[in-house]
C-alpha cells in the first residue's frame, strides 16, 4: 500500500486538557485559505487552500460549529423521556 505523502498539518498536542479531551478545533477563512487551530492553545493546527474565497468561507462556516452536549440530544425526545403518569382509566 502506498504511504500518502507529507501533511500539512501539525498534530502535537501540548496540554493536558488536549491529551485526555482531545483537540477543540476552531476554523476561519483568510482569502481563499482556509485555517484550523486549537482553541485550548497547543500547537495543533493547519491549513487548505480553496480555488475560491468563498468556498473557504462556506468550509470555515461548516466547520467551526460548538460541540453539542448529551442535554440536547435529550430535549429532541420532549416528553418521551420523561412522562407524569396519568391516572387510571375509569372502567
Amino acid at each position: 500500500m502506498a504511504r500518502r505523502g507529507p501533511s500539512n498539518t501539525t498534530f502535537a498536542p501540548q496540554t493536558l486538557t488536549c491529551r485526555v479531551l482531545g483537540c477543540r478545533f476552531r476554523f476561519g477563512a483568510e482569502g481563499a485559505t482556509l485555517h484550523w487551530w486549537c482553541q485550548r492553545g497547543c500547537p495543533s493546527g493547519g491549513s487548505k487552500t480553496y480555488p475560491t474565497e468563498a468556498e473557504a468561507e462556506r468550509m470555515a462556516a461548516a466547520l467551526d460549529r460548538e460541540p453539542r452536549s448529551p442535554a440536547n440530544i435529550l430535549a429532541a425526545f420532549g416528553g418521551t423521556v420523561h412522562r407524569e403518569r396519568r391516572p387510571p382509566p375509569d372502567a
